[in-house]
């Protein structure tokens, strides 16, 4: 242990300092960390280990950017020290870089202890709607029913926390927005308040309309916190645990959670997408996924490798050891290849198809990507100057680069400040970064304004 730094964002800026120093000093042979471990200052690496690589964590999004398996790749240079790509579910890049032979490729054909992968069985949720069920497939209920009484755990993957996805007026159809974004507030039943989950704004929820004074507010959509009082209010013998941003906020939570299911003490875990993330409980033989299709209905072009990538972890983490495992995958849309091929546990298959659409399409890694962020508190300002810097780079920039938009974002208003896009798709451009220069000086100083680069970016 003393031959081992660990950093992570939990760090006092005390703790950080020690353990620097004591890797400045040569105290350290091993460092473990998230993401900005990548930057620790070891003088003789001998091999990077980028575990679980597939994970979007990996990727800075506020600045400074940047991506870590982009800097141990560069650090590997300068060391000459090979870098460890680890995932049961690599992404689409890293995988065809390696079907290029541009990395070595080991595969592990088998499980440790060569344990089976789970059974997993796709239920058609439409059907389940017309029989008069919702949240639970008549399926889901009886697995873990069987479960409870086998003594066995249980997980349950929703990715969405909160009680409800928002608030709605029955009568006149008014819905509770973000004053400061153009995004609806999730409710939490824990604290009764409603909540931006992009601002941090707050309010207290009311049964009354604001608008038309009607008492018939209604709840759409549910989240973890709903999905943990349904489950006890099916199974109410059961002990349930919540793991999602809300639970998990303060310091040691996050252990602690995981440390009272693997004892036993709570019979179903109900999570957001971090159940899914390397986690080895021993006694879980039974996976449900309540909605599936939480992930394919997001405007990107990753959203499909996201949701093969989130079902077959999850569902991976069923009888893990000694007992079989099981996993239920409830969905509208029980034919998509996302889908399929997860609850398949075919990766081949899925990347075959994914990059198919994606050289039809021009996405990654048939091209790089560039998305241009523009971003500012005046709507017309702002869309002025997206439509000169996309003007500005039809002329700068090679005619082989699409330039794309300008266009609003995925959300227009965040914290008040409306914002705009433009993408570029390229194989190569030596024109770029020397345009992206200029587009810097333009805009240096302007208080009006707010203009970011996002080299290969995770969302668009």
């Amino acid at each position: 242990k003393e031959s081992i730094a660990i950093l992570h964002s939990s760090l006092s800026d005390g703790q950080r300092y020690d353990e620097f120093r004591r890797i400045i000093k040569g105290e350290v042979r091993v460092v473990i960390g998230a993401r900005s471990a990548i930057f620790a200052p070891l003088k003789d690496i001998g091999v990077i280990i980028i575990d679980e690589e597939h994970s979007e964590s990996y990727k800075q999004e506020n600045n400074p950017r940047y991506n870590t398996l982009d800097i141990a790749t560069r650090r590997s240079f300068y060391h000459k020290c090979p870098v460890i790509l680890g995932s049961a579910t690599p992404t689409i890049e890293s995988y065809a870089r390696a079907k290029k032979g541009y990395y070595d490729y080991i595969e592990l054909s088998k499980r440790v202890n060569e344990k089976p992968l789970p059974k997993v069985t796709i239920v058609d949720m439409k059907s389940e709607i017309k029989k008069g069920n919702s949240m639970f497939s008549s399926l889901l209920l009886d697995k873990i029913k069987d479960r409870l009484e086998k003594k066995e755990q249980v997980m349950l993957l929703l990715n969405r926390r909160g009680y409800s996805n928002y608030l709605t007026c029955q009568n006149c159809g008014y819905t509770f927005k973000c004053p400061n974004c153009d995004i609806t507030l999730t409710y939490h039943k824990s604290s009764g308040m409603l909540r931006c989950h992009y601002c941090g704004y707050a309010q207290n929820k009311t049964d009354v309309c604001p608008s038309c004074g009607d008492d018939a507010i209604r709840q759409i959509g549910v989240g973890t916190e709903r999905l943990e009082e349904n489950i006890l209010g099916v199974f109410k013998d059961a002990k349930v645990l919540r793991m999602d941003a809300d639970t998990t906020s303060k310091k040691g939570a996050h252990h602690k959670i995981i440390n009272e299911f693997n004892s036993g003490a709570y019979d179903i875990l109900v999570g957001t997408q971090m159940i899914a993330k390397g986690l080895n409980f021993p006694n879980v033989t039974l996976v449900g996924v309540i909605n599936a299709d939480s992930s394919l209905n997001i405007p990107n072009f990753r959203s499909s490798e996201r949701t093969f990538s989130l079902i077959d972890q999850v569902t991976g983490r069923a009888g893990r050891v000694n007992k079989e495992g099981e996993a239920i995958v409830q969905t509208f849309n029980p034919d998509h290849y996302s889908i399929v091929c997860a609850s398949n546990h075919d990766y081949k298959t899925f990347f075959a198809k994914e990059m198919f659409i994606r050289k039809k399409l021009n996405y990654p890694p048939y091209c790089f990507i560039t998305l241009i962020k523009i971003s500012s508190k005046d709507f017309n300002y702002g869309i002025g100057e997206a439509k000169k810097i996309s003007e500005f780079l039809k002329r700068s920039l090679s005619v082989a680069t699409t330039i794309l938009g300008p266009s609003i974002a995925n959300i227009l208003r965040i914290n008040n400040n409306y914002n705009f896009q433009v993408i570029l798709k390229y194989k190569k451009d030596d024109k770029l970064y020397k345009a992206l220069n200029e587009l810097l000086k333009i805009y240096e100083g302007n208080s009006k304004i707010k203009v970011e680069f996002d080299f290969n970016p995770i969302n668009l």
